[in-house]
Parts: structure tokens; C-alpha cells; sequence
């Protein structure tokens, strides 16, 4: 098998001795990673088990990096009640290997209705954890304004005085997923079982990853459906709605500026290109600054 990946027989050796390969798969759809599935047997049964090496992308930080954060947060999770795959191995510089959750990322029949409350009960769980609970060392990101400056300085410029009035984030940073959309959960028998690919991790505005998910939804279902998960998640946690306009902004704004290199199919590409647009005139004209 052509695989950036050791020897599949050595490494289900290096998960037991007494484990035999029963088969190895190259998984598709790993933008940032490159991603191989064993199947082995051993005195348990059969077991399985997903190997992850990130791959080099602009704008992220390097492999190693990357994958040393995501091992130590997985190490962690799964104490903390969060469906995040179990870390099994982490062997450096940067692989990562992981036990198989079963399930898919399609949503579960009677989408969106069905997921709204799955998807904001994993949102205000997160949310809900911070440095205090174990959590390793994680980039911070709070502030909106950073980036808007760079992607439109028409409407940001660095040097307005006064500048734009993003209200503070009141108390600490929570841990963010920080690639919180559909690819990266996982559903079961209609429930949602797993939360994958943790690279992205990091403590910010819970607002940032709640407009992050009703982009999604938008995209996907409309807008209807990305104003119910803001008030399922209201019902659970604090919602800012100041900081969540910013965000509201901020989100649909990253996903048009980049796009084009995410490797969608035209009609998908075409489908979410429309209704990040729409999602961004939305906001900027509740923020006033159309």
C-alpha cells in the first residue's frame, strides 16, 4: 500500500504481539491528514483502529505540532465525558492512532430538526470546559477583528480611529473544537456518537464555534436552521448575541476567502459559495456597516 504510514503488520504489533492484520485501508476525505484504517484480530476479538498523519497546510502549523496537540487533548477528553475518539498510540514526531468509532457524518433522517438538539448539547458540553479542567496548553482565539482587517480593510481598515466597537469577551476562554461542521461528526443509530479530527483545537469565544456550526446548517437546511441551533444553544449556555453578530460575520467571511481550496465538488462549492454570501450580507447589515 502506497501510504505515508509504517508497515500495517508492525504497527498492529505495536499495539499487542499477538495482534494479526485482517486488513488496511486508506480512508478518503482527509483534507489535512492522511488517514489509514487496520482491522486486526486479537485475544479480545476484532478490533479496529484509524492512524492520522496531518499533512503540510498553509496558514496551520507545522505536522508535528499539530499532531502533538491533538494526542495530548485525546488523551484528556475522554475523562472529561466528550465523545472524542480514545488515543491509543502517539508516536512522534506525528502520528496519531486511534480507536474506530463506528458510525457516519451523513445526518440522521428528519434533518435538521433531528440535529439541532444533539448538536447543541456537544456545543454547550465543550463549551463548558476550560483550562481548569486538565485541558494541555492550547492557541487562544478570541478576537474577530485580527483577520477581518486582512480579508476586507474596506470595512476594518487597521488604522480607524476609532476603531470598530467588538464588544470584549466576558470571562475566560473555552475550549473550542475549532472545525466544529458536519464532516466532523459522527452519527449512530440517529444520536451523534463522536467528535473527530481535534487538530484545530483551541480556547476562544464559544460564540466563534456557535457561528461556525450555524454556518453549516445554513448552508446546508437555511437560515431558519442556524437561528434554531442559536436558541437551542441559549437554552443550554450563554449566548452573547453582541459577539455572536461579529461572529456571524467573521465566519461566512474566512469560509468565502478560502474556499476555493477545500477541494469541493463544483456543485457543492457553488451551493455553499450562495449561501456564505447571503449569510455575510446578512450580517454585515445587522451590524450596520453595509
Amino acid at each position: 500500500m502506497d501510504a505515508p504510514f509504517i508497515d500495517a503488520e508492525a504497527r498492529v504489533r505495536s499495539l499487542g504481539p499477538e495482534g494479526r492484520l485482517l486488513s488496511a485501508e486508506l480512508l478518503a476525505g482527509g483534507v489535512s491528514s492522511h488517514i489509514r484504517k487496520l482491522v486486526f484480530q486479537t485475544a479480545r476479538g476484532i478490533e479496529a483502529v484509524v492512524e492520522r498523519r496531518p499533512k503540510v497546510m498553509p496558514g496551520k502549523p507545522p505536522p508535528a505540532e499539530r499532531a502533538a496537540l491533538e494526542a495530548a487533548l485525546l488523551a484528556r477528553l475522554p475523562e472529561l465525558g466528550i465523545p472524542a475518539p480514545r488515543l491509543r498510540r502517539f508516536e512522534a514526531p506525528d502520528t496519531l492512532v486511534l480507536d474506530f468509532l463506528e458510525g457516519g457524518t451523513d445526518p440522521p433522517p428528519g434533518a435538521p430538526g433531528s440535529l439541532i438538539g444533539p448538536v447543541a448539547q456537544a456545543l454547550a458540553a465543550l463549551h463548558w470546559l476550560g483550562p481548569e479542567h486538565g485541558l494541555p496548553p492550547l492557541p487562544t482565539f478570541t478576537d474577530p477583528l485580527a483577520d477581518l482587517r486582512t480579508w476586507r480593510p474596506d470595512l476594518f481598515p487597521a488604522d480607524a480611529v476609532p476603531g470598530p466597537a467588538c464588544p470584549p469577551l466576558a470571562g475566560p476562554p473555552r475550549l473550542l473544537h475549532g472545525d466544529f461542521w458536519m464532516g466532523n461528526l459522527l452519527w449512530r443509530d440517529g444520536g451523534l456518537a463522536g467528535l473527530l479530527d481535534w487538530e484545530d483545537a483551541c480556547l476562544g469565544d464559544p460564540m466563534a464555534e456557535l457561528a461556525a456550526a450555524r454556518c453549516d446548517l445554513h448552508s446546508r437546511f437555511g437560515a431558519d436552521a442556524a437561528e434554531a441551533l442559536a436558541w437551542a444553544y441559549a437554552a443550554l449556555a450563554p449566548v452573547d448575541r453582541a459577539r455572536l453578530s461579529w461572529w456571524d460575520f467573521y465566519m461566512p467571511t474566512a469560509q468565502l476567502t478560502h474556499m476555493d481550496g477545500w477541494g469541493l465538488a463544483p456543485d457543492d462549492l457553488a451551493r455553499v459559495r450562495a449561501a456564505m454570501t447571503e449569510r455575510r450580507d446578512q450580517a454585515l447589515a445587522a451590524l450596520g456597516r453595509r
